[in-house]
């Protein structure tokens, strides 16, 4: 088979070859205009595509750096369709990770697989046949609270000085600040460019954002969101009410339980009252025990499990 490869460019529409992929393979929906952007911020080398000569897509890869973490770069499985020779998805792998081993900053590689995946047992041996070993494995832990309840529940402390307004369109450069402050949050968007969009066509849009204040100043915001399941950020078959966002600024992690509470009032005022709020946060351990632990409890799911690459080789 004749083979064409191409770097990640803009305007050239691989974003949509790149969702369809991964959605058909997978199982897991995956949205065309949320690549665009991401692959953007990552650079043109950190994405490669294999087509037949005629055109049709066979295959992707894509990589990152963690800022977070200086030396370690993450490497994605070559995502291929049924009629994609073996030999394409290796070259694509055997590539990347050239790549980044030829930078001298490259310390250690890595990757996983989303448990969530249809094709998990595939991707696993895959993985472990060429040079990756397993590390860590990703859990989400998630707990409903009852609307009408949490709406009711009242805090001590400094939370309970904080003052809390619903968020209006005046607001957006508060939200964009406050997120921004936020060292989480500001890793969820791709760039500058990215925060106004959200906020303004998407939270503010559809109401019931609330922000807490330290004085006058932003420190607390989230907004609640009637969410169906996606296989991706809500599993299962009920909808839940999500808290669509956080952010906090640094130094105020009392906040959090107030925002709860504020967002359980807002998800009252929309007539959500009989749909949990679905709260959650991922955490990464290793060995039997959080296993076997996370196997008794329904909180805790696994979600994704890492391996790390041998360099030597």
């Amino acid at each position: 088979m004749n083979v064409v490869y191409k770097n990640w460019a803009s305007g050239q529409g691989l974003e949509d070859v790149q969702a369809k992929i991964y959605t058909e393979v997978s199982g897991i929906p995956a949205n065309a205009e949320e690549i665009g952007p991401r692959n953007d911020m990552r650079g043109n080398d950190a994405t490669r595509y294999a087509f037949t000569k005629g055109g049709a897509p066979l295959a992707y890869i894509t990589s990152l750096t963690i800022p977070q973490e200086p030396g370690k770069v993450h490497i994605g499985y070559p995502w291929s369709l049924p009629e994609c020779p073996v030999e394409v998805k290796d070259k694509l792998l055997k590539d990347m990770i050239a790549y980044w081993k030829s930078k001298e900053d490259t310390k250690r590689i890595s990757t996983s697989v989303v448990l969530a995946s249809k094709t998990k047992d595939a991707q696993i041996e895959y993985f472990e046949q060429r040079g990756f070993a397993k590390d860590e494995t990703a859990y989400t832990y998630s707990k409903d609270f009852n609307v009408e309840k949490t709406s009711k529940l009242k805090v001590s402390g400094p939370a309970e000085g904080l003052k809390c307004r619903v968020a209006n369109d005046a607001d957006l450069d508060t939200l964009i600040e406050l997120t921004k402050s936020d060292p989480f949050m500001s890793q969820a968007f791709p760039n500058d460019e990215a925060y106004a969009p959200y906020f303004k066509d998407r939270v503010l849009k559809d109401g019931h954002a609330v922000i807490l204040f330290d004085g006058d100043k932003a420190v607390a915001a989230s907004a609640p969101l009637l969410f169906k399941p996606d296989g991706r950020i809500l599993e299962g078959n009920e909808d839940r009410v999500i808290m669509r966002f956080t952010s906090l600024r640094p130094g105020y992690t009392h906040a959090w339980n107030r925002l709860l509470i504020e967002v359980a009032k807002q998800a009252k005022e929309a007539g959500w009252t009989q749909v949990p709020i679905r709260s959650f946060f991922g955490f990464r351990a290793q060995g039997p025990v959080v296993q076997g632990i996370a196997s008794m409890q329904p909180e805790i799911v696994e979600r994704e499990v890492f391996f790390f690459y041998n360099m030597e080789e």
